[in-house]
């Protein structure tokens, strides 16, 4: 519904700027709290991928350099999955919401579907390490060992004079048990494939040579000869279970290596295109609250024209009042005393209050006249009245003198027709009193309603010459 009062419309305008105003203002503030928030979630989002490539940098690293500090990548490793899973679930302390977009929630849990497996096997991969660093050490000791047992074999057979083949074999022992430990400790560290292979046929040589001496009936006949070569086998056994229970430990490594080393590039990639999602989404939020902007700045626009179009309106009908209203102080009862007073022009369309106002100053002028006609009416019937009282009077005079009455009787009626006439005229004289009071009534609000809108005119006609 059009409002038809001046507080209406200035209401219905003001009230329509300030939400506009308020809308703009807490757009703008949402904006920059959400535009601060995306900034951060896009931030970690791109933190996750650095980490991804740090934990199986920290990999690699503890691995060649023989190391079992574990700290940076567990930093690593904590963080990567408390950053997954306040981007997935979100965190109200630190300002992360939740993926506004499905299409972002779906790949933030193919990240998580990786990220499972992926740290089992870094933490699987952290046992092992623990497990195969310490054993060198021992492996050396026990190499040194069999290196012993060995010589033991060569100086035995040397001391009991056998020929020259079991001396030679027996010295290759030693040469092998040496070689084997080299290479096989060198392929723990190194991973080398070819260390591995020298090492595999070491071993092989070795240990068919071993069992060709237990088996050997010649050794037989040297009972202190065989029982070095007993020892050496007993103790070949523990150190070849001890050597596979290493290779299957390293292998194991080798295995969970090639699983983080294929797996980092996947969930290095699914954590990219997250953060391009998240990229994508943040700026369609931000095009929004332009546009959102734009339009409400638009609707602002509409709103103030509107209000300079209701403004001038208002004017217009002031304009409109105050000029009727200096006609009308200016103006003669005798001319507008039976006229239907209307104040402006545009008197329908004009607003409540002009309407109250004219309506009010309409009864008025209408009492006033009123008033007047009355007035004139008392004096025309005084006038009247006087004139029969004066026409009775003398044909009484003439029918007195045409009759014998005693003087002194004749006065006495004479005085008292005097009386009536004197009585008649004073009447006359009070209604003409009053209808002078009633025009002075009438030339004083003239004068209130001239000083009042007479600066307003004259300041009108200023504008207008």
């Amino acid at each position: 519904m059009k409002p038809t009062s001046i507080g209406a419309k200035m209401r219905l305008v003001g009230g329509l700027l300030s939400f506009i105003i308020v809308l703009i203002i807490l757009l703008t503030v949402s904006m920059n709290d959400v535009s601060k928030k995306d900034s951060l979630i896009i931030n970690i989002a791109g933190k996750q991928r650095m980490l991804s490539q740090k934990m199986s940098k920290d990999i690699f690293f503890i691995i060649h350099r023989h190391s079992n500090d574990f700290r940076e990548i567990d930093t690593a490793v904590d963080l990567f999955e408390k950053n997954l899973n306040d981007l997935l679930f979100g965190n109200e302390t630190k300002g992360i919401y939740t993926p506004r977009d499905e299409s972002i929630k779906v790949k933030l849990s193919e990240v998580m579907e990786i990220w499972k497996p992926f740290k089992k096997e870094i933490e699987a991969l952290k046992k092992d390490i623990n497990e195969v660093k310490p054993e060198i050490e021992t492996l050396t000791q026990k190499t040194e060992k069999l290196l012993s047992l060995s010589d033991v074999v060569v100086k035995k057979m040397v001391t009991e004079d056998l020929r020259g083949l079991y001396i030679d074999f027996s010295g290759r022992q030693r040469m092998l048990s040496q070689r084997m430990g080299f290479y096989i400790e060198r392929y723990l560290r190194t991973d080398n494939k070819q260390d591995f292979l020298l090492f595999f046929e070491a071993k092989n040589l070795y240990g068919s040579t071993v069992e060709d001496f237990v088996t050997d009936e010649e050794l037989k006949r040297y009972p202190d000869v065989y029982r070095s070569v007993e020892e050496v086998h007993a103790y070949w056994e523990e150190y070849q279970a001890y050597l596979t229970k290493l290779l299957n430990i390293e292998g194991d490594i080798n295995k969970r290596l090639a699983y983080i080393y294929e797996k980092n590039v996947k969930l290095l990639n699914t954590m990219d295109e997250a953060v391009w999602l998240y990229t994508d989404d943040s700026e369609r939020q931000n095009n929004f609250f332009v546009v959102f902007q734009y339009l409400s700045l638009l609707v602002a626009l509409i709103i103030i024209l509107y209000s300079f179009i209701v403004s001038r309106d208002i004017v217009a009908h002031l304009d409109d009042f105050i000029r009727k209203t200096k006609e009308l102080s200016f103006a003669d009862v005798e001319n507008i005393k039976n006229q239907n007073m209307i104040l402006h022009e545009d008197h329908e369309n004009s607003e409540d209050e002009l309407k109250e106002a004219s309506s009010h100053i309409s009864k008025f002028i209408k009492k006033v006249n009123s008033a007047m006609s009355h007035s004139e009416e008392a004096i025309e019937r005084a006038e009247n009245a006087i004139s029969e009282l004066q026409q009775l009077a003398e044909d009484v005079e003439d029918a007195i003198s045409d009759m014998d009455i005693d003087e002194s009787e004749k006065n006495r009626f004479d005085k008292n027709v005097n009386a009536t006439e004197d009585i008649a005229i004073q009447s006359a004289e009070n209604l003409i009193h009053v209808t002078r009071m009633l025009q002075k009534l009438k030339k004083s609000l003239n004068a209130m309603e001239d000083h009042k809108y007479a600066p307003q005119a004259s300041e009108k006609e200023t504008q207008e010459s």
